[in-house]
């Protein structure tokens, strides 16, 4: 298996979001915290869907929005977060099941 820079690249977000993912989930008292590992969550799920979208050939118009639509659930967990003031666990999934299909895509199935 060749190891693209695209590839590598898309393992180090990957491992960053795993990171991320745990401190976001762990208890704490302070809510500052949690939002500041939400954010970069959010980060780290576009990049991850920009990476994926980007790198498809122009021909692959099907996989390229499909690619885009995997920002939906990560659009709802914002607007969840933004209604409740602070993110809860069902924003933080949401998040999280974004950056999941968007690797998912790239490394299996585009």
């Amino acid at each position: 298996m060749n190891l693209g820079a695209l590839l590598i690249l898309e393992l180090v977000i990957l491992f960053s979001f795993i990171i991320t993912s745990i401190f976001m989930f762990i208890p704490k008292k302070n809510d500052t915290v949690h939002k500041i590992f939400f954010s970069l969550a959010i980060a780290l799920s576009v990049l991850v869907t920009a990476i994926n979208a980007t790198s498809l050939p122009s021909d692959f118009v099907t996989q390229i929005i499909l690619s885009w639509l995997g920002l939906i659930p990560s659009a709802i967990g914002v607007i969840i977060a933004v209604a409740k003031g602070k993110p809860n666990t069902v924003a933080k999934l949401l998040v999280m099941f974004t950056s999941v299909y968007g690797a998912v895509c790239y490394l299996f199935l585009f």
